[in-house]
């Protein structure tokens, strides 16, 4: 693995919320009211409602579902119902430099896994912000294929880094959990979005899954090829992949407030 993407994995280990500074804390807070706003608005379509229902079926508890009057189901799928919802109405935030809708894909599954783990508030702001920042820095350094929509993508990555932060695994095993996540990158289409295809929101919800997922394979003990990240985003899902300006700024560029709100769908 790339030296460069070793030392963002240990970043994200080992940053404490108090290194961040306070205004960057203050907009990733809003980051999350604007994302929490759009779970609740998409959770009324009726695919979300449908999809729901099935799966709420055979599911288990522990983390709310973001729906008036469903109850709880396991993390893992919570989150996904959550950022399936989310994704539905187009209305969450991206980054203004690079294809990234880091906080739909990232968020959901920290307040799923969080409140699973009865982590803190301050566990899932430190979260989102370093998890956020790993994944827009390797969407930045991935050229991605000209049809190929950025849902559980490069924030899939930044989801995997996110979880491992909340379930506070040392660098090594973050490491480890991001590159067991580059083997479950997808290939959605953009023409997805032209066509009205809402299975696009479905690949968005996934990286909150993998945020669930990820950190519970390393620890169970399965590995990935050193470099599972490079080959991903440089020949499978991407179309080339340079780290040379992968930690350009880390620590003082916060790519979180380096974002757009969407102010209509």
């Amino acid at each position: 693995m790339a030296q460069q993407i070793e030392r963002l994995a240990r970043f994200v280990a080992e940053t404490r919320l108090e290194q961040v500074p306070k205004d960057v804390q203050q907009h990733a807070k809003l980051v999350v009211l604007d994302t929490i706003g759009v779970i609740l608005a998409g959770a009324s379509r009726p695919e979300v409602r449908g999809l729901r229902e099935r799966l709420n079926a055979t599911a288990g508890t522990g983390a709310t579902i973001f729906a008036p009057g469903w109850p709880t189901s396991d993390p893992r799928t919570a989150a996904l119902l959550n950022g399936i919802a989310g994704r539905s109405l187009e209305l969450g935030e991206g980054n203004r430099y690079v294809s990234y809708q880091g906080a739909m894909q990232i968020l959901p599954g920290l307040l799923s896994v969080g409140e699973w783990v009865r982590g803190t508030g301050r566990d899932m702001l430190a979260g989102l912000i370093l998890g956020y920042d790993a994944g827009a820095r390797l969407g930045a350094a991935m050229t991605t294929r000209p049809i190929a929509h950025q849902n559980g993508q490069t924030a899939l990555l930044g989801a995997a880094a996110a979880g491992s932060r909340l379930r506070a695994l040392n660098a090594a095993d973050t490491s480890r959990a991001i590159r067991i996540a580059a083997t479950l990158v997808l290939t959605p289409s953009y023409h997805n979005a032209v066509a009205g295809a809402t299975a696009l929101n479905v690949a968005g919800g996934m990286s909150g899954f993998v945020l669930g997922l990820a950190p519970d394979l390393a620890l169970a003990g399965f590995t990935a090829q050193d470099d599972a990240i490079e080959e991903a985003l440089s020949g499978l899902v991407g179309d080339g992949f340079d780290p040379a300006n992968l930690l350009d700024q880390l620590g003082s560029r916060w790519e979180i407030t380096r974002n757009w709100f969407r102010l209509r769908a």
